[in-house]
């Protein structure tokens, strides 16, 4: 009966290890398209390079919108094609984002010798893989890995020869591997399915993107809006609260993300709202957006006139040339401006003086301003 029992125990440990050696090996982020996925559709494009798969796989919801991308990969590794073959599916977020790998069941990556990565290094190789700046970047398989000396037996020219400059963005013993895919994940695939996602774009597709925890999604979706893109109004919303947010980096994207003849007249408060409560250099690049505007309406430039007054040197100079880019010549204006020739500061005051000397038959009051000011400056 002992024995018996214990017959059991072995049998269950062989099924239970048989079965985890079974699993896939995963590495996975999820993407920022949050969608159930409906369909995965192939689409067959010459990559240029060394995989001779040409498959990319778009990952499809039910509401037409692409949600990653994926490519299966099997290629040797190794230069004397001795080495064991990488078989392997890489992942991508819809920006061209690396976001993860499955390994097909049983199959498994390897170091030299054909020793099996471990769970510790598998979870290293998907660090690595998200890394876009990797200095992997910046060398040869060549360069990395100098040819064995023949004269040498069983010496490990994959870890012990590599350069130092990129021991940290490697799996020890498995160069050949860590650079062979993270080429992959940042070469003509990154770049492919960036454009069929820049095909598909729209404004609701943005706003998921903008919402990602990531900051690379947010930038990518930022610099990817089109002209010809309808901007919808919660987009519209979402640009504004980052306008008006602490990241100046995606303030500026935003901005830029606003065309010329989206400036309305409601556009053009809500960013005199946000230039009254914001950082230095968002009220420069705000007054910057508002010189493409194709009008600039006469209650905005009103309120800009009244901050005058409050206003350091730089963003004076700014303003006036907001008026001057939009050839303001209201007279309330025009006055507030005439005021600034007595300010204490010479740089301000010569900036009214410039700007005023642009004006066409300005009223008495500010004329003896200007004259008042060419005498005192003589």
């Amino acid at each position: 009966m002992r024995y018996f029992l214990l017959l059991l125990i072995i049998s269950g440990l062989i099924i239970t290890s048989f079965q985890i050696e079974k699993e896939s090996v995963k590495r996975f982020e999820n993407p920022s398209v949050s969608r159930q996925i409906r369909v995965v559709i192939p689409h067959i494009i010459e990559f240029n390079d060394t995989i001779s798969n040409d498959t990319l796989w778009e990952h499809i919801s039910e509401n037409q919108h692409p949600v990653m991308y994926s490519r299966k990969i099997i290629t040797g590794v190794c230069f004397d094609g001795k080495c064991r073959l990488v078989n392997i599916e890489l992942f991508w977020n819809i920006t061209g984002r690396y976001l993860g790998f499955v390994l097909p069941e049983e199959e498994f990556l390897s170091k030299t010798e054909h020793v099996k990565f471990n769970s510790t290094e598998y979870d290293k190789l998907h660090s690595l893989l998200a890394d876009p700046l990797s200095a992997l970047a910046n060398f040869s398989l060549k360069e990395l890995v100098p040819e064995k000396d023949s004269t040498k037996t069983k010496v490990d020219a994959i870890s012990s020869a590599t350069i130092a400059a990129v021991l940290d963005y490697i799996v020890e013993g498995a160069v050949y591997t860590t650079y062979t895919l993270w080429h992959i994940v940042y070469g003509p695939t990154k770049r492919e399915i960036e454009k069929l996602t820049f095909e598909k774009l729209n404004s609701e597709i943005v706003l998921e993107l903008l919402n990602s925890n990531k900051l690379e999604d947010k930038v990518w979706a930022l610099n990817h809006i089109s002209e010809k893109m309808e901007i919808s109004s919660s987009l519209q919303n979402k640009l504004m609260k980052i306008i008006s947010g602490d990241d100046i980096y995606l303030a500026a994207r935003s901005l830029n993300a606003l065309k010329p003849e989206m400036l309305s007249n409601e556009i053009q408060r809500e960013l005199s709202d946000i230039y009254d409560k914001t950082s230095f250099l968002q009220k420069r690049l705000i007054i910057q957006k508002l010189k493409e505007s194709t009008t600039l309406y006469p209650e905005i430039a009103t309120h800009f006139s009244k901050k005058l007054k409050t206003l350091n040197g730089t963003l004076t100079k700014n303003v006036l040339e907001l008026f001057k880019v939009h050839q303001i010549k209201n007279e309330k204006i025009i006055l507030e401006v005439g005021k600034l020739l007595s300010n204490k500061n010479r740089f301000i005051a010569k900036q009214a003086f410039l700007f005023l000397e642009g004006i066409e038959n300005p009223d008495r009051h500010t004329l003896r301003s200007i004259n008042q000011y060419k005498k005192k400056n003589s």
